[in-house]
């Protein structure tokens, strides 16, 4: 069974949710016995179909997780399901039974009766949503049919919502020129608490998001960009150790500010250049990701790369005081400020839309991996010079990029400042 799951790169241990499992060949019962913490061993006779019973507590209410109760199933079939060692790669079909009026939401095919993979990582790439009633809206973009599903007051997914989904998806795919999927779900679990997760899939995006308010339509979009936008930023261009994912194991990485920053950077600017902000909107949801940076991780010893490679000792709450930087917040900078000493070499005709087409072009659908250096080479190619600089201070570096940024920032018409009263600012310069 997993230990992990894509899109959280921290050990979870979902072998832990199984309070008992058993084994059959058959009528006859098999001895099963645990070999490691997520991994069992089976006495077998002879070579026959083998049948696991187990009960799985699914409780986890978040966009990674597994919950069931009488209203809903929801599943991430990574938590739950075991598989062969060796067998991730084969075909796989799964009977879930519930109530037969009840309605469902996946990105995997449904035939006779069964849902179906063409591979074990193709079905634990795949949530799953059943429920009595799931709001379901779809269109065409980009030769791609679209799907936004969800559970929830109907109210949530509005003409707005739905309006400001086809924007995004329709600037990306122009943006990237190609999408490598035909078919993608935006799943929804709109809950009565307080909540803001999403994870992104192949096929598909789970976000758990609540309460039903103003502020669950911004950050809906918001997240559903950055979601969106890791149907190439990692689904499918993929680090060079996470090529294959290995479910069993640690695989550490330097490169998850990549992943998760450009992401995080461009997700936010999508919003704005496909017309769902405005751009005083767009310049508040940036400096409030400068804030989350420079207010707590300014001064942290680690570069971008030391914080990548310890994501998975340091996870995602609380960690050592000064240590690391956040791979979303300090890899948005790094991104913008790429992004803009490429535009302002260029007088705005490259930006950062040539790196990522080129990562596109060079490792996309999941042709091979890429490493940091990769990444390195063709931002300079793009930019027609090298960025040594660059790089050794804002990626392998730890020092306070305040001054340097604002420096870009303002060659672009932008006044960031701190005011020891009211803290950063950011404003147009007149």
């Amino acid at each position: 069974m997993p230990i992990w799951r894509p899109g959280r790169y921290q050990v979870q241990n979902f072998a832990k949710n199984i309070p008992e499992i058993k084994s059959f060949q058959g009528d006859q019962q098999l001895s099963i016995d645990k070999i490691e913490s997520s991994v069992w061993g089976l006495n077998c006779t002879e070579i026959a179909p083998i049948k696991l019973e187990y009960t799985y507590f699914a409780v986890q209410r978040d966009a990674g997780g597994s919950a069931a109760n009488a209203d809903m199933l929801y599943i991430n079939f990574v938590n739950c399901l075991v598989c062969p060692q060796g067998f991730e790669n084969q075909a796989c079909e799964v009977r879930i039974n519930f109530p037969g009026q009840w309605q469902f939401a996946t990105s995997l095919t449904f035939k006779n009766d069964v849902f179906q993979a063409r591979t074990y990582r193709e079905l634990v790439d795949s949530p799953f949503l059943a429920a009595a009633e799931i709001f379901s809206h779809s269109w065409k973009e980009a030769g791609a049919q679209f799907f936004i599903q969800g559970i929830g007051p109907s109210t949530v997914f509005s003409d707005l919502l739905i309006d400001a989904y086809q924007k995004i998806v329709a600037y990306q795919c122009a943006w990237m020129g190609a999408l490598p999927v035909k078919r993608y779900h935006f799943l929804h679990w709109i809950c009565p608490e307080p909540f803001y997760h999403g994870v992104e899939h192949t096929k598909s995006t789970m976000m758990v998001m609540g309460p039903e308010d103003r502020a669950c339509y911004d950050d809906l979009i918001g997240l559903a960009s950055h979601e969106f936008f890791h149907v190439w930023n990692i689904a499918t261009i993929r680090p060079k150790p996470l090529l294959p994912y290995r479910y069993g194991e640690i695989t550490y990485f330097e490169t998850a500010w990549i992943v998760e920053g450009v992401t995080t950077y461009l997700g936010d600017w999508f919003l704005k250049a496909s017309g769902v902000i405005h751009e005083e909107e767009y310049l508040n949801l940036l400096l409030g990701n400068l804030k989350l940076h420079f207010d707590r991780d300014r001064y942290s010893a680690q570069s971008l790369t030391q914080s990548s490679m310890d994501l998975w000792l340091d996870g995602y709450g609380p960690s050592t005081p000064g240590k690391r930087v956040s791979i979303y917040f300090k890899g948005a900078i790094v991104a913008l400020g790429l992004d803009l000493l490429i535009q302002q070499k260029f007088g705005g005709a490259k930006s950062i839309r040539e790196v990522m087409q080129q990562m596109n072009a060079r490792f996309g659908n999941l042709k091979k991996g890429y490493e940091q250096t990769d990444f390195f080479r063709i931002a300079e190619e793009v930019y027609e010079a090298p960025l040594t600089e660059f790089w050794n201070v804002w990626v392998l570096g730890s020092a306070d990029l305040l001054d340097p940024l604002a420096a870009i920032l303002r060659n672009s018409g932008l006044n960031l400042s701190e005011d020891p009263t009211v803290g950063l600012q950011l404003n147009k310069i007149s």
